[in-house]
């Protein structure tokens, strides 16, 4: 998809879909524009259909003028006082659903945009751009949606043109979640998430991976008894990349490529969406990937367990107790709760190798979650307010919500084993999310500010969301990238 931003766009240049973006102050100063371009007929009727400026709010009509067709598009951009990046993305999200035409070319125009927020046509565009992604490799027949350009007139071309630069450069990272997450598992495999890891070689980041001889040498027997059920290998893949020379933040992933749930079986109703365990681990990969696209000043360590949990005869059994790479002792109540064995011995590894002084794991770690919050918030757990703070900020920012969970000391007796230094599930049904992460928080070093957010009703929604079609999100990597970005980058 082309996006372009022009001062003023010609009628020579006028796509196949005139998208006005409006409020209903700022309607009547765009009129005579916008009849410039099209039939002024149709322009006076749509506008005086659009007697609701609500956000969100289209009106459509379709123009034949001179043997040209074209479909125009009112869409109000609502209260001025609620402008932002988060508001002008899902509009473009918005208008992305509304446009019938194929192969269309976009023409934008707006009265919204202004010295205080002076990328609305950016943001406009991504939204349109982030929507977009479908995932046809195995159809034969593909998807007809398509936008083939965008061209936004724009009294602020320059500041635009740089802001999109960066969002597209988050965009792919999100789109490469999503086509991990959406693979099915007998592609996606462990093996082959290495490979996607070792893509970014090519944007400078250095990759190590870590094979079961080398884990073993380090004693994680925490993951690796996870994976050993399977006739595929495990990994730990470690993604470097030096933008500074500071203390580097770590970015931690669960990459199970798929969860049959062990010998604690899961029903088989849906488990083929079990394929989409390894979310977490995928978007550590994005992150980075839109991190070492744009050449950012930071430090960032990402690390991934990559394990295939199946059920055969060399599986990991309820009631084993395996010694992590930390020391501790884990009595395998459920080897369905596997994620976080997983991530015990990455996140100690991290800790250990690389001294981070910031800390954030991303998994779809239970599905306690999706009681706690459904499908709008993932969860945020942490040991440090201001990092909850800032973590908090740039959810905001970017409109991937999280809700902040307690870690307090009353949940420790639901994680005690009687014959281990703890077991990896809680005692009872409630607060499962919470008992998650405070199992977590025994493999994470001293010192460390450290996050744990639970993305497991998130990472997919089976109606479609504002920037995503059916099926994989990829939320997580326009957060994270906020998150390295508002604070850490030099």
């Amino acid at each position: 998809m082309d996006i372009s931003f022009l001062k003023s766009v010609s009628v020579e240049d006028v796509g196949s879909v005139v998208v006005v973006v409006t409020t209903k102050d700022g309607a009547s100063s765009v009129v005579d524009r916008v009849k410039s371009l099209i039939d002024p007929g149709c322009v006076d009727a749509a506008f005086a259909a659009m007697t609701d400026f609500k956000y969100g709010s289209v009106e459509g009509l379709t123009s034949v003028s001179t043997g040209v067709k074209r479909e125009l598009l009112v869409v109000s951009s609502g209260d001025q006082a609620l402008f932002s990046r988060a508001s002008f993305e899902k509009l473009g999200g918005r208008i992305f659903d509304s446009i019938s035409a194929k192969d269309a070319k976009v023409t934008i125009l707006n009265t919204v945009e202004s010295a205080a927020l002076p990328e609305a046509a950016a943001y406009i565009a991504s939204g349109i751009s982030l929507k977009s992604w479908t995932f046809d490799k195995y159809k034969a027949v593909k998807s007809d949606q398509k936008v083939s350009s965008i061209m936004c007139e724009t009294a602020y071309v320059d500041e635009n043109t740089k802001v999109m630069s960066r969002l597209d450069a988050i965009r792919d990272g999100a789109f490469t979640v999503r086509s991990m997450a959406t693979e099915p598992a007998n592609v996606m495999t462990p093996d082959q998430v290495v490979e996607e890891a070792r893509k970014l070689k090519s944007l400078g980041v250095e990759i190590t991976v870590l094979d079961r001889r080398n884990m073993e040498s380090f004693g994680m027997n925490a993951l690796l008894g996870v994976g050993q059920g399977s006739a595929q290998s495990s990994y730990t893949v470690v993604m470097e990349y030096k933008g500074s020379k500071d203390a580097p933040i770590a970015l931690v992933g669960k990459g199970l490529t798929f969860d049959s749930g062990g010998i604690c079986v899961k029903p088989s109703n849906k488990m083929g969406e079990m394929k989409e365990d390894m979310t977490g681990a995928a978007v550590v990969i994005g992150t980075i990937e839109a991190i070492a696209s744009q050449k950012l000043k930071t430090h960032v360590v990402g690390c991934i367990g990559v394990v295939e949990n199946m059920i055969s005869g060399h599986a990991q059994r309820p009631g084993d107790v395996v010694t992590s790479m930390s020391g501790k002792t884990i009595e395998v109540d459920n080897t369905d709760a596997e994620g976080r064995l997983v991530l015990a011995d990455v996140l100690w590894y991290a800790c250990e190798e690389y001294k981070p002084e910031i800390m954030i794991d991303v998994a779809t770690l239970t599905g306690a979650i999706q009681v706690a919050l459904g499908h709008e918030f993932a969860g945020l757990f942490t040991n440090s307010d201001e990092l909850a703070e800032t973590i908090t900020r740039a959810a905001d920012v970017v409109g991937e919500k999280v809700w902040r969970f307690p870690l307090h000391p009353s949940y420790e007796d639901d994680i005690k084993s009687d014959i281990a230094d703890v077991k990896n599930v809680g005692s009872g049904r409630g607060a499962g999310s919470i008992t998650a992460a405070m199992f977590l928080k025994k493999f994470i070093c001293d010192n460390v500010q450290w996050a744990h957010i639970d993305i497991a009703a998130v990472s997919s929604d089976s109606k479609g969301r504002a920037l995503s079609q059916k099926g994989a999100t990829g939320f997580g990597v326009r957060l994270l990238e906020e998150v390295i970005r508002s604070r850490y980058v030099n």
